[in-house]
């Protein structure tokens, strides 16, 4: 029998978990709860703790090799700590994840566990089975509420020292591209993630009805000349920050995740532009592609990274 991993994604709104196999497949129907994510540190480890129960239910106890997870924050993935959270996950910092999960699930007290944060996760996921696959190195950057990278080699992330490798929304940023903000400097997933769409537009005085960032993009496809000014110029914050990390770091590949536009809309190319024009001739035909696995990725760069840790080969290792 192919041996398995159990994989969670651990988000603000909404936990995931499925059964992977060494090829990459997702084996079963994914589980789906709503995470309690201002309920503090146990409440978050009682929901992936049923997650998991539930996908291991479905399965021959022999066949499970690893536990996988993919959550917010920086953690200490020798430890399965979280070294560093926001207020978006009440009582979230500190939390020892390994040990929570292993005090709840007495089936899983000799199973590897690996924590790592969701962006990580994303982009091992992107590397095995999505668009940075068979690339020696990859850039991910995930756009949605804020912002994050990592960066892949050989399939692998580099985590930095102090586990904060990627944590690019925190960059501050000097502004002069006339909106609303002032120079700054600004936090760049302030002024640049999902949220800054709306608020920028609504900060202009755009009247037409917009509930999210989506409608402001779907409005400038539509003609409205203030939302294609600021999704444009929004894409051009992102494009900016992309050329920084493409100088310090020259990856083949860059992914991007998260609640990005299409290749061709006016984001897109705002982007595209703003990045080619910040760096050296040699480096303007790094790829830049769209993250394909969108909602399985971070599934799978759970599964990845368990397998690995159990010492299972995938078939990228062959």
């Amino acid at each position: 029998m192919s041996p398995l991993a159990i994989a969670v994604d651990l988000g603000g709104t909404k936990t995931a978990a499925t059964v992977v196999d060494a090829s990459g497949a997702l084996v079963l129907p994914k589980v789906k709860l709503p995470t309690p994510a201002h309920e503090g540190a146990d409440a978050m480890l009682d929901v992936m703790a049923r997650a998991l129960d539930s996908c291991r239910e479905r399965v021959a106890a022999d066949a499970v090799a690893g536990i996988g997870i993919g959550a917010a924050g920086a953690i200490d993935v020798d430890r399965g700590v979280v070294v560093s959270a926001t207020d978006t996950v009440t009582g979230w910092r500190g939390t020892d994840v390994v040990a929570g999960l292993r005090a709840r699930l007495p089936w899983a007290s000799d199973l590897p566990i690996h924590v790592q944060n969701d962006v990580d996760a994303h982009a091992v996921g992107e590397c095995w089975r999505g668009a940075g696959a068979g690339a020696s190195s990859m850039l991910m950057l995930a756009v949605g509420t804020g912002i994050g990278a990592a960066f892949c080699r050989d399939g692998q992330v580099m985590r930095g020292t102090h586990h904060m490798a990627g944590e690019v929304g925190s960059l501050r940023l000097d502004l002069a591209d006339g909106l609303v903000e002032g120079p700054g400097p600004h936090l760049f997933e302030h002024v640049a993630a999902g949220p800054a769409i709306l608020r920028t537009y609504r900060a202009l005085g755009g009247g037409a009805p917009a509930a999210r960032g989506q409608d402001v993009m779907a409005l400038a496809r539509e003609g409205d000349e203030l939302a294609d000014r600021v999704v444009r110029t929004l894409g051009r914050r992102v494009g900016r920050v992309l050329s920084w990390l493409v100088l310090a770091l020259d990856p083949e590949v860059i992914v991007l995740g998260g609640g990005v536009p299409a290749p061709k809309s006016a984001w897109w190319t705002a982007m595209t532009d703003e990045l080619r024009d910040g760096v050296p001739e040699a480096l303007r035909g790094v790829q830049v592609k769209r993250a394909t696995q969108r909602n399985n990725a971070a599934l799978l760069g759970a599964a990845r990274d368990a397998f690995r840790l159990a010492g299972v080969h995938t078939d990228d290792e062959e």
